[in-house]
Formats: C-alpha cells, structure tokens, sequence
C-alpha cells in the first residue's frame, strides 16, 4: 500500500461500497498484519452500523423556497466520516491524526437515516441530516441548491449568524431538513468556521456559481445527491 496505514476514508469508501474490490482486498489484508488499522476498521464498522439506525422520527414545518424544515436536534450518537467528493475530483484522502473538523451527511426516511455521499440517489419527501467531530468550538451552517437553481440555507432556519457548534465527536447541527418535491441535482454544502461568518456571501456565491468557496478559518464539505 502507498500510505503505512489504512485512512480513515478509505475504511469509510469501502463501508459505503465505493471502493473497488483489488483496493478492498488491499486493504483487508494489510489490515490482517496491522492490529492499529484492524482496530480501527472495527471501529467504523460498529459506527457505520449503528449509525444507520439512531435517528428518531422529525417534526415537520413548511419554511419558504419550497422546502420543508424539520426544526429539531437530532443527536446523533454515532456515524462515519462521509466521502464527498464533485464528479470532475477525486477525493483526496485525509489520513489519522489529521487535525480540523470531520463533517458529514446522512439522509433518509425519518425513522432511519444513513450516511450519504455524492452520486447517491435520495427522494423526495427524505430527511438530509448534517453533522460534525471538532476538537475545538466553531460555528457553522448547511446551504443547499436545489435542481431548479434555488438556493437556501437549511441550518440556521433564519437570518445570517452561523450557529455555535460546540466541540465534540458525533454531533449534529441543530436543525434537519426534509426535501420537497423538486427533483435533479441537489447540491448540500456543510460549513464549519472557527469563527462566525456571515452566510449571505455564501449563499450568493453558491447561487452563481454553483458552489462556495471556504472564508479563511473555514471547512466546506460539498455532497451532490440526485433527487428522484
């Protein structure tokens, strides 16, 4: 293998099913001489399958721009580090140890939600859940374009202050979202900043150009799904 261990998203691809099997076979059988990466894929297995079956039912209100908002926390209490990636680049791979926050999406029925990446298939009616592992306190948001262009932000429900995100493993951002009825591409951006930025900017940048550029400070991980 080119790297001494097994990253982190590697496991996560081949949990997602996204890793072709020569690299799936790689990774098990360096796995099989390696106890730290052999723990550590057990790790993520037991989260991956825990993950998919945390989330309780979501309450339901009617917000603008077509889309319906569950206004609720969901605390998750496991989950994987979810590979996001745009068709044209390939995922770079972040390996252990690598400092800065992990964010993540899962979406679902609103009794079951599961991890996500880009080039999965949700519909309509599917509730999109954001969450985040930091070491330090930040702030952040979820923004997201819709197939008809429009673009809105899902967390916070209102106005342009980022929401605090306290540090910890696993935690969600205060607010979940169920699509509406427009379907094609849906663009999610999560957002993490070490201090609070506005979301205007963002917004506006997203809507003209198809995707936003992270403020100094600040993580974007970006998940195209296809609505159907």
């Amino acid at each position: 293998m080119s790297e001494p261990h097994v990253s982190d998203l590697r496991w996560d691809r081949m949990l997602a099913g996204d890793l072709a099997e020569a690299d799936r076979a790689e990774a098990l059988a360096h796995a099989e001489h390696c106890q730290a990466c052999a723990a550590r894929h057990v790790e993520l297995s037991a989260d991956f399958a825990a993950f998919a079956t945390i989330a309780p039912p979501l309450p339901r209100r009617v917000r603008p721009q077509r889309i319906v908002a569950a206004i609720a926390a969901l605390a998750i209490a496991a989950g994987v580090v979810i590979v996001v990636r745009s068709p044209s680049d390939a995922p770079a791979e972040r390996t252990k140890g690598t400092p800065g926050p992990r964010l993540m999406l899962a979406a679902g029925s609103r009794e079951r939600l599961a991890p996500v990446m880009s080039g999965d298939r949700v519909k309509p009616g599917d509730s999109v859940q954001a969450a985040y592992t930091a070491t330090r306190d930040g702030f952040g948001a979820v923004i997201a374009r819709d197939g008809s262009g429009a673009v809105a932000a899902y967390v916070p429900a209102r106005g342009d202050a980022m929401v605090a995100l306290p540090a910890g493993t696993l935690r969600s951002y205060p607010g979940s979202t169920i699509l509406d009825e427009v379907v094609g591409a849906q663009i999610v951006e999560i957002v993490w900043c070490e201090t609070a930025q506005p979301i205007a900017p963002l917004i506006a940048e997203l809507r003209a150009a198809g995707t936003a550029t992270a403020p100094a400070s600040c993580t974007i991980e970006r998940v195209e799904l296809e609505v159907r």
